[in-house]
């Protein structure tokens, strides 16, 4: 059986290289396009490997969830809920300010950190399963 424990070997591994394989990603798109001489087919090998990455990274949080107990998973769920509710928000409140506020423009891929920086934010203040 899966070690359940957020810290357990696996999925510490497993969310470290897709979050450096995803950072990675994002820096060689970001500053080494250029200087690298990267073809289109190159952009969009890496524009995938990122995305990948990101579903690699839910794909290993699944994985620790379906081996916790049922209050454990409870508290994540209602955690992840929170903070998909916080990044909605941000990105509707960002972007209706783009269009008609002249707010400067943000890549999209930055819901992404958002999403698991407000699960963070999130996750000291939901602490019990109960509503």
């Amino acid at each position: 059986m899966d070690d359940p424990n957020p810290w357990s070997a696996r999925y510490v591994i497993w969310s470290s290289l897709n979050w450096l394989l995803f950072l990675a990603a994002v820096g060689l798109l970001t500053w080494g396009r250029d200087a690298a001489g990267l073809g289109a087919v190159a952009i969009w090998a890496i524009i995938a490997l990122a995305a990948a990455s990101v579903a690699g990274q839910f794909v290993a949080a699944y994985r620790l969830v379906a081996v916790q107990d049922e209050f454990v998973r409870a508290l994540t769920v209602k955690r992840g809920i929170a903070a998909a509710g916080a990044t909605i928000a941000i990105a509707v409140f960002w972007g209706l300010a783009q269009q008609f506020a002249a707010a400067p423009t943000v890549p999209a891929w930055l819901v992404y950190p958002l999403f698991w920086g407000m699960f963070g934010v999130v996750t000291p203040f939901i602490r019990t399963s109960r509503a």
